[in-house]
């Protein structure tokens, strides 16, 4: 069996904030919230009560300077919310430094496993 089947290397992106962080619990909340329409159904497709699902958002708008989710107050129709385009872009720009950190992993992967599977000098 080579070095590069058995080492399980794993990154985890998150991007520090003067005044907060984005990471992927956050970035998987602003996801279900566009998809969902709602940050009460976003908590609880995550297994999140909806006061830690605000609070996360919250968290975001004040690193940020700005709103990452639109709210509509609830009535006949129900409430709902969605991304803003500021909400939107980091979801973008998150996804778009992951896909890179996923390729960087592979690349440490595989140059680890030849350098242990390299004959000693």
């Amino acid at each position: 069996m080579s070095s590069e089947e058995t080492l399980n290397l794993q990154l985890r992106l998150k991007i520090r904030l003067e005044n907060g962080t984005i990471g992927p619990g956050k970035i998987a909340l602003l996801e279900h919230v566009e998809k969902e329409g709602s940050i009460s159904a976003a908590g609880r497709a995550l297994g999140v009560p909806f006061r830690r699902a605000w609070l996360l958002i919250e968290t975001l708008n004040q690193a940020l300077g700005r709103p990452v989710v639109q709210t509509t107050q609830g009535g006949r129709s129900g409430g709902g919310a969605k991304l803003t385009p500021l909400g939107a872009r980091v979801v973008a720009l998150y996804r778009g430094a992951q896909a890179q950190t996923d390729a960087l992993r592979v690349e440490l992967r595989e140059s680890l496993a030849r350098a242990l599977d390299a004959p000693d000098s």
